[in-house]
């Protein structure tokens, strides 16, 4: 009988499904930890499967045998399986433990596709005969943090869920390809950061009354302070404290010039310790105080 014959083909829900996956994200993507527990609960035959599976070896290592060719990964190795590759476990020590990042093929294949400098340059094939990667301790805790973000975002409700999750498989993507040709892809995807930036813009615009903390928003957005300050200079020349300042000053002229509630009420309203760090805000933009501009003297904008 051929090695066809006896493969188990699984498709990224069945495969969720028959192994309790605890973080997955319709039939595109998946997340999970292993140790030795579960390696050897997976079939002792061979298996397939319609999903590209990303595998860092985070502690011990493991063996198996991908079409037919023996394979051992240890602690900070990355090991990469394209769909319908034959893989058999053999076995591990007892201290292996991996993250395990599953993407349905046609979901992985239509957001390569979206990237003109990534298309065509992560072809199947190149896996099936370089599916290890050592990585250094730098690049595997790189790696590890793109993994943790993904799961987050695919854990967490999100109005933006599905927006997120393409990104953070590409950014995977980009990943992959910097092992592949040492870093000669470029990592600038402007078609994401215009999304994170216009995402950011509408929390900012729901949130900026009560939370004025770079942390807030890219908590949010499943990114770092960094990333998304970066992001924001990048695409609009301005800072995220410069979009909540706007925002934030904007309410507070409406609130002066269309109610009647006191300087102290608006303060406490858009979120200020007391009413003199609201004032002082308030001249910073306007040059003059909040009252004075009430009372419609003329200021420095």
């Amino acid at each position: 009988m051929s090695i066809a014959m006896k493969t188990k083909l699984y498709t990224l829900p069945e495969f969720a499904k028959r192994y309790q996956l605890p973080d997955v994200y319709g039939a595109s993507v998946a997340c999970f930890d292993s140790n030795q527990g579960l390696l050897d609960s997976l079939e002792r035959g061979a298996l397939s499967a319609n999903f590209y599976s990303i595998i860092l070896m985070i502690y011990g290592s493991a063996d198996y045998s991908i079409n037919g060719h023996a394979v051992h990964a240890e602690m900070h190795d990355m090991l990469v399986l394209p769909p319908y590759a034959v893989l058999r476990y053999l076995g591990c020590n007892s201290r292996a433990a991996g993250a395990h990042l599953l993407v349905e093929a046609s979901y992985f294949e239509q957001i390569l596709a979206i990237d003109e400098q990534l298309r065509g340059t992560i072809p199947i094939e190149i896996f099936l005969t370089i599916p290890l990667f050592s990585l250094d301790e730098v690049k595997a805790a790189e790696l590890y943090q793109h993994y943790e973000q993904l799961r987050k975002a695919i854990h967490q409700p999100h109005i933006y869920k599905g927006e997120m999750v393409k990104y953070l498989v590409h950014i995977m993507q980009l990943f992959l390809a910097e092992q592949l040709y040492g870093g000669n892809v470029s990592t600038h995807d402007l078609k994401h950061k215009e999304n994170i930036f216009k995402i950011f813009i509408y929390l900012a615009s729901q949130n900026f009354r009560r939370e004025r903390q770079v942390k807030f928003y890219a908590d949010k957005l499943n990114i770092t302070s960094t990333y998304l300050s970066r992001t924001v200079r990048e695409i609009s020349g301005n800072t995220v404290y410069g979009y909540l300042s706007s925002f934030l000053y904007n309410e507070a002229c409406k609130l002066l010039k269309t109610t009647s509630k006191t300087v102290g009420e608006i303060a406490d309203e858009l979120s200020f310790n007391d009413q003199s760090a609201f004032t002082n805000f308030f001249k910073s933009k306007s040059g003059i105080s909040p009252l004075a501009y009430r009372a419609g003297k003329p200021g420095t904008t």
